[in-house]
C-alpha cells in the first residue's frame, strides 16, 4: 500500500486545498501484490500451533480472496475478457472500470487448464471448490464444520497458491513490481513452511496410529486425508484427522461417493451382509491408487472377489471350482 507523508522530523511546506484532496492517501494494491496480501494474512492466521475458529474464519475468508485474485490475475494475462462469466459479452471499458460479473473459481480453473494451458491439479482444484463453498457459506449463512478440516484445507490451497504466484504470475510482471510481490511472497513462504511443518508432523503421527488398519483406511470426504477407518460397525464412524463422525456406513458411504463423484457399485458384503460393499472403486493407505473392494461397514478387504454372472452378487470365488456363480446359485 502507497501512502504518501510528510518526512519525519520536517514540518511540510503549507499545501493548498487542491494539493490536500483524497489522493495524497491512496489504498494501491495492484492484482498480484493484493492477493500475496491476502496469503500473508492467512499465513498469519494458521502459523499458531492451535489456530482458533476466528483465526480459520478470516483464513477462509481471506484465502478465498486470494484465490480470486491470483486466478484471475493470470487469466488477464492471458486475455481480459476471460475473467467475465460470459466472454461473448466482454468490452474493455467495462472491464477497465471493474464493472462486471466475474467467472468463478471453478470456471476459473476450467479456463486455466483448457485456454491458458495451466496445470492445475485435481487435489489443488478439489480443495479450491471446497474453500469456495465454505467462504459461501460464511458470508450468507455461517459455518459449522471441523476445525482440521478447515486448517488442511486451508494450509493445501495456501501452499497451492504460494507455488502459482511463483511460477506462473511473477514472470511477468514488470520488473520492479515483480521485485516488490517476490519479496513479500518470500515471507509468505517462511511462514508456510512452519504451516507445513506442523501439519506434516500431524500426519506423521497420525501414520503411526494407523498402520495396523492401512487395508481398511481410506480418504476421509470432509478432510481429504487418509484418516477414516473402516470396520467397526457398533461405533459411531469418525475420521482420525478432523474429527468428523457419521452415525452409520451407509451415511458415509454417500458422502464419500459424493465428494469423490464416482458411480457406485454396492453390493451385499460376503461377511456382513450389509449392502455396503464398494467393489473394485476404493483407494486405501495400502493401496492408494488400487481399486480394492471394501466394505464400509465392517471393513473386509477383498483382494480376491468375483460379481456373480446369475445374482450379481458379489462372492470370494474358490480358486479351483470357479464357476462364476456364488454360492447360492
Amino acid at each position: 500500500m502507497n501512502v504518501s507523508e510528510g518526512n519525519d522530523g520536517e514540518v511540510p511546506e503549507p499545501r493548498s486545498e487542491a494539493q490536500t484532496a483524497p489522493a495524497a492517501h491512496q489504498v494501491d494494491f495492484p492484482p498480484v501484490q493484493n492477493g500475496v496480501d491476502y496469503l500473508d494474512s492467512v499465513a498469519d492466521q494458521l502459523r499458531s500451533g492451535q489456530p482458533s475458529p476466528r483465526n480459520l474464519k478470516y483464513a477462509v475468508l481471506h484465502l478465498q480472496a486470494a484465490a480470486e485474485v491470483l486466478l484471475k490475475a493470470r487469466l488477464v494475462q492471458e486475455h481480459w475478457s476471460l475473467v467475465f462469466k460470459d466472454p461473448g459479452t466482454a468490452k474493455r471499458d467495462r472491464f477497465e472500470a471493474g464493472d462486471f460479473d466475474s467467472c468463478t473459481t471453478t470456471g476459473a480453473i476450467g479456463r486455466l487448464r483448457d485456454i491458458a494451458g495451466v496445470a492445475v491439479g485435481d487435489k489443488p482444484a478439489k480443495s479450491l471448490a471446497i474453500l469456495a463453498k465454505w467462504r459461501n457459506r460464511l458470508q450468507h449463512y455461517g459455518l459449522t464444520a471441523p476445525a482440521p478440516a478447515v486448517e488442511v484445507t486451508a494450509a493445501q490451497v495456501l501452499d497451492f497458491l504460494v507455488a502459482f504466484v511463483h511460477d506462473e504470475l511473477l514472470p511477468a510482471l514488470p520488473g520492479p513490481e515483480a521485485a516488490e510481490a517476490a519479496a513479500d511472497l518470500e515471507s509468505v513462504g517462511t511462514k508456510v513452511r512452519s504451516i507445513t511443518s506442523y501439519m506434516a508432523a500431524r500426519l506423521k503421527r497420525l501414520a503411526d496410529e494407523l498402520k495396523d488398519a492401512a487395508d481398511r483406511t481410506v480418504m476421509c470426504p470432509v478432510c481429504d486425508q487418509w484418516a477414516l477407518i473402516l470396520g467397526n460397525p457398533a461405533i459411531v464412524m469418525d475420521c482420525r484427522f478432523c474429527h468428523t463422525t457419521w452415525p452409520n456406513a451407509v451415511l458415509a458411504l454417500e458422502e464419500y461417493y459424493e465428494v469423490n463423484l464416482l458411480d457406485a457399485n454396492v453390493q451385499d458384503c460376503p461377511e456382513c451382509t450389509q449392502h455396503t460393499l464398494v467393489v473394485e472403486s476404493v483407494g486405501t493407505v495400502a493401496a492408494p491408487g488400487a481399486s480394492s473392494s471394501v466394505c464400509f461397514c465392517c471393513g473386509t478387504n477383498f483382494e480376491v472377489a468375483a460379481q456373480c454372472t446369475d445374482c450379481y452378487n458379489v462372492f470370494i470365488p474358490d480358486p479351483v471350482e470357479d464357476h462364476g456363480l456364488c454360492g447360492n446359485c
